[in-house]
């Protein structure tokens, strides 16, 4: 049983003040046993089975306050095994096109498919919740392509938009060509090793 006056003392301060809900609640469910409601009285006035009174009885009899918290939860296991993630670190390494998808930078949808064809069917949440845990993150860098160009051919055909701005054929479009022949940054998704200096490609 409870005791009448210490326990109920301390019970009563717990459904005032304490941060945590189910510790009041449990804590209320108790005290209606302290003041001499039976176990099957205190369950329905509380909303809960007679078992779990009982549970919360017992518990906070040898634990006191920390009895009525929730016990730590390990959680769900892990949907991809050490296997799994192995074969997205060396998906990651390598390029979509080595493992015969037509595109160049690796997507969430396509890592998930390329599980999918070895045996884990997961959904694309999971694939994201994984790379994390790996230490890896999605990010968008700029690509300057200017090296690839040959600047005499660039300037000249600068000089002749302008002209042609000038006298009026190509109003407006000088600008945007421009941009196009300088080859400004293009965004391209990748992953990348959270503290390393390098794209995995």
């Amino acid at each position: 049983m409870l005791d009448l006056t210490e326990q109920a003392v301390a019970l009563r301060r717990l459904t005032r003040t304490d941060s945590d809900p189910r510790v009041r609640h449990r804590a209320d469910a108790l005290l209606l046993l302290a003041r001499g409601q039976s176990v099957e009285e205190a369950a329905r006035a509380s909303g809960c089975c007679a078992k779990r009174i009982r549970v919360w009885r017992r518990r906070f009899l040898a634990e006191g306050r920390a009895g009525l918290a929730d016990r730590p939860r390990s959680g769900r296991p892990p949907s991809l095994d050490a296997a799994a993630r192995a074969l997205l670190e060396r998906a990651l390494a390598a390029t979509p096109l080595e493992h015969g998808y037509p595109v160049t930078t690796w997507t969430l949808t396509d890592l998930a498919d390329l599980l999918g064809r070895h045996g884990w069917h997961v959904c694309t949440t999971t694939v994201a919740r994984t790379l994390r845990a790996l230490g890896y993150r999605y990010r968008r860098p700029r690509h300057d392509l200017t090296h690839r160009q040959d600047r005499e051919a660039v300037a000249s055909a600068q000089h002749v938009l302008r002209e042609l701005q000038k006298r009026g054929v190509l109003p407006g479009l000088a600008s945007g060509l421009s941009t196009w022949m300088n080859a400004t940054c293009i965004p391209i998704p990748t992953w990348q090793r959270s503290g390393s200096g390098e794209a995995s490609r």
